[in-house]
């Protein structure tokens, strides 16, 4: 994999993930990382507890993924304190756990 450029990322790499629900049962996927140095292009994936769940593009260091389901039971399913990676090839960029707010 390409080296990508150190100029221009002044902060650590971050992410963040939402999941809501709406009124009429619509859930809403979002993920979304920044600070990260990699290729412009590149994709990576987004895995809870070992399962891939959604994959996007990123440039300039940023990227993100939002999807809604109007079938709830084609939604990821989440709950607290399942772990989250960002993965990029083989590379793992950031891992957290899920909470919630």
């Amino acid at each position: 994999m390409p080296q990508a450029p150190k100029e221009g990322f002044f902060s650590k790499p971050s992410g963040k993930i939402e999941r809501k629900t709406y009124d009429d049962s619509t859930e809403r996927l979002k993920v979304s990382v920044r600070n990260l140095r990699v290729p412009d292009g590149v994709e990576a994936a987004v895995e809870i507890d070992g399962c891939e769940i959604a994959k996007f593009k990123i440039e300039n260091g940023t990227g993100r993924y939002d999807e809604e389901y109007t079938d709830p039971a084609l939604a990821p399913k989440l709950k607290s304190d399942q772990q989250v990676k960002i993965i990029v090839g083989s590379e793992i960029l950031l891992v957290g756990d899920l909470y919630i707010d």
